[in-house]
């Protein structure tokens, strides 16, 4: 026993001085029907992965070889949480789903009051005015959390709810008042989460009562910094999550109190959830492109280094490597000792479309990629996503695991690449 001890507290201490400083060849590329908005998931020696073509997709991680397939009813958006042998996710069909991780079996779904993207008429004030518009940054779904009886999930139709764990059947809800798809947190007995409505949301996890909610500065009567997609991070007594008010929050599990909050001076939203390592909170921002490292006793800002497009999902910590994506179809390493950006990854989508998609300096400019047509207009929100689309964006958090980073692009493909 204590021999084992003492390899694991050397694997441990070896992990947290790893540092990976370039990115080596791709080992392998699994290529989906649709688009990849969410995280992948390791379990045992297989690697899960979620498409909008609806499908849940296993595959060997030494191989990228399909060992089976899923089927949802449509385009799958939450990222999948494995526990013990069972896989929880949720789709745009309305339904969330408990599958076997071993075969792909269905266990159990559940229906919630239906789910759909962000929108409105006249959404954000573009026009026409009378017609219906969704939010095309819009990306995620509520990604479930778990405890030993329960999963819990936020849904479009503005609830929270708990279910058992083993059969799917509802234990409890609460209901918000807006859309929730931001992801759920599970600590101390307490169910974290943000709504569309801007309200933090922490409830009691064995009866769904309120216990306090925060909150954030976003008006909701400005579109454009309302909303939450983040999932709450919680450290300690501490829960940090950022918001589309441009604020990332600290703030007390037991009582919700705001411990501090970092408001970015560009306005651009806080999209992607924060890694907290140590006296570190590591997030992402959208419009201003950046990573940041930030103090997380009391929110100040440390370092950052600046990308070329938006970055929506968190970044991944091994050691003394940080590795993140952006909209842009790149992959980032950083030294986190002394904050230097060590290598990048291009998509083929980057490779082949860049010149044409970014401006001289490779990064991402509206009013180029709009080329002249109204930007006040639906129709160019529309063709501008599109044409980011072309450069395979990563909008999800890469994994880490035995000297290969896994990561998902709006290609529809998981990248196995190698780190050195």
């Amino acid at each position: 026993m204590k021999l084992k001890i003492l390899v694991l507290s050397c694997l441990l201490l070896q992990q947290a001085h790893a540092q990976f400083r370039n990115f080596g060849k791709v080992k392998w590329t699994y290529r989906t029907q649709d688009k990849i908005f969410t995280t992948p998931a390791l379990f045992r020696q297989s690697i899960l992965t979620a498409s909008m073509d609806g499908h849940l997709y296993s595959l060997q991680r030494s191989n990228g070889r399909l060992n089976w397939k899923f089927k949802a009813g449509a385009g799958i958006a939450t990222h999948p949480l494995v526990t013990d042998t069972t896989v929880y996710f949720g789709s745009y069909d309305g339904h969330y789903y408990a599958v076997n991780a071993n075969s792909g079996k269905l266990q159990w779904q559940f229906q919630t009051g239906g789910e759909r993207r962000i929108g409105s008429k006249g959404y954000w004030s573009m026009t026409p005015a009378s017609m219906y518009m969704e939010d095309q940054y819009d990306l995620f779904l509520s990604s479930p959390a778990t405890d030993a009886q329960h999963v819990y999930f936020g849904s479009s139709d503005s609830c929270i709810y708990a279910v058992n764990r083993e059969n799917g059947q509802p234990v409890w809800k609460y209901k918000t008042n807006g859309p929730i798809h931001g992801g759920v947190t599970y600590s101390n007995n307490i169910v974290l989460v943000g709504s569309w409505d801007t309200y933090v949301y922490a409830l009691d996890a064995a009866s769904g009562k309120l216990i306090w909610k925060f909150k954030t500065n976003a008006d909701p009567k400005d579109h454009v910094l309302e909303g939450i997609q983040s999932t709450p991070v919680v450290v300690g007594n501490t829960v940090y999550i950022g918001t589309r008010d441009a604020r990332l929050y600290a703030m007390d599990i037991m009582t919700g109190q705001r411990q501090w909050q970092y408001l970015e001076p560009g306005k651009a939203w806080v999209v992607g959830s924060a890694v907290v390592e140590g006296n570190h909170v590591y997030v992402g921002t959208s419009d201003s492109y950046l990573m940041m490292d930030l103090n997380a006793s009391n929110g100040e800002l440390r370092k950052q280094v600046k990308g070329g497009g938006y970055i929506f999902g968190a970044p991944a910590v091994y050691g003394n490597t940080l590795c993140y994506g952006d909209f842009t179809g790149r992959l980032f390493l950083v030294n986190t000792p002394n904050w230097q950006q060590t290598a990048v990854f291009e998509t083929p989508g980057r490779i082949e479309n860049g010149a044409q998609v970014l401006d001289s300096a490779g990064n991402i400019n509206f009013m180029k990629i709009a080329a002249g047509a109204a930007t006040d207009k639906y129709s160019t929100a529309l063709a501008v996503m599109e044409k980011l689309f072309k450069l395979g964006p990563f909008v999800a958090t890469p994994v880490i695991a035995e000297s290969t980073v896994y990561a998902t692009s709006t290609d529809g493909t998981l990248y196995a690449i190698e780190l050195k």
